[in-house]
């Protein structure tokens, strides 16, 4: 089993993982060794069975990564939408202005007033 397993992982790394169009999302956190990899050496070192509940482990930790990957690039699209709705503190229509920004810069946004500025 530990060979056919070992196989399988190799055929896998050569054949599917270049062309799937991601990486493993522990790999890409952790800037550490893909799931194959460790997986790999998991049966390696252990075997299939003895090394499943380290097997089962990883691919858990994979599954929190990418769970935290999603979490950062939701957040980070957030960001820079709030950067996209800033206002001119110099727009009449606006509630604060550019005195208010106290030579910090010449933005605010306007669902945080008074004036929060931007450099």
């Amino acid at each position: 089993m530990n060979n056919i397993a070992i196989i399988v992982i190799r055929l896998y790394q050569r054949f599917v993982s270049p062309y799937k169009g991601f990486r493993c999302a522990h790999a890409c956190l952790h800037k550490g060794a893909s799931c194959s990899n460790a997986i790999l050496a998991i049966v390696e070192q252990h075997g299939f069975f003895r090394g499943y509940a380290n097997i089962k482990a990883r691919l858990h930790a994979c599954k929190l990564a990418h769970a935290t990957l999603q979490l950062n690039a939701q957040e980070d699209s957030n960001k820079r939408k709030k950067k996209e709705n800033r206002h001119d503190c110099c727009d009449p229509s606006a509630a604060c202005d550019a005195a208010s920004c106290a030579g910090k810069g010449k933005h605010c946004d306007l669902a945080e007033l008074p004036c929060s500025c931007w450099p």
